[in-house]
């Protein structure tokens, strides 16, 4: 009997250290994010009785069967070297990299280091497990769109980066970043996208706007190259 109360004490305690561990929706400081439709975003998850950020799932996991999405690939030249490329990448601010015209960064949660991380703050490096909020400018500013994708995977080996849009996206898919050497000494980014949602006529138009952001992203990168 001692040993039965004994037990269900344990499985309490250890039942609150884990709700206290883990990082509610709730304390995000949503006056420190400038958008309001990544704000409506979190407001909607909670709605939806998601608690915790730790809760948010990516739609695609690393080895994830990719039949039935459709398939957007862009190619992209850095005239520099790959080991140089591969870490200015790597190690850019998120919050740098996200700030052009079209995409804004919102947001990131950080599920290894369980930390909100806003717009200003430093990031020392791209790392799996982050979860990015940003805000979409389409039609020159006609509408605006809050996404939400998780970095999943970095092959340092392989110079490959997938970020997945979380579950409950209205795209479901990821994003895979590959790194190779051309013969002169550059790098290729090959930017592959897999991709589906539940409308035809969406995913008739996601390659248009698509490429346009990831112009936007990739030329942004280029110019922080520059000025690093």
């Amino acid at each position: 009997m001692r040993f039965t109360k004994f037990l269900l004490l344990l499985l309490f305690m250890l039942a609150g250290v884990l709700c206290f561990g883990q990082t509610r929706i709730s304390e995000v400081n949503l006056n420190r994010i400038k958008y309001k439709k990544v704000r409506e975003y979190l407001q909607i998850q909670q709605s939806q009785n998601v608690e915790s950020l730790l809760d948010i799932k990516p739609s695609m996991y690393l080895y994830s069967d990719n039949k039935g999405y459709r398939i957007d690939e862009r190619i992209y030249l850095f005239k520099d070297s790959l080991a140089k490329v591969w870490q200015h990448y790597i190690f850019t601010n998120p919050g740098d990299s996200w700030n052009g015209n079209r995409v804004k960064f919102g947001l990131l949660f950080s599920k290894k280091e369980n930390r909100i991380i806003y717009q200003g703050e430093d990031i020392t490096s791209l790392n799996t497990g982050q979860v990015f909020f940003l805000n979409l400018k389409l039609l020159r500013g006609l509408s605006n769109l809050a996404t939400v994708f998780e970095l999943i995977s970095i092959n340092d080996d392989q110079k490959i980066i997938e970020f997945s849009y979380v579950d409950g996206n209205i795209t479901e898919g990821k994003q895979q970043l590959k790194f190779t050497q051309t013969s002169k000494g550059y790098t290729e980014i090959t930017h592959t996208t897999y991709y589906k949602s539940k409308s035809v006529i969406r995913d008739q138009l996601y390659p248009y706007f698509h490429t346009r952001l990831l112009n936007e992203f990739h030329r942004n990168m280029k110019r922080l190259y520059k000025v690093n």
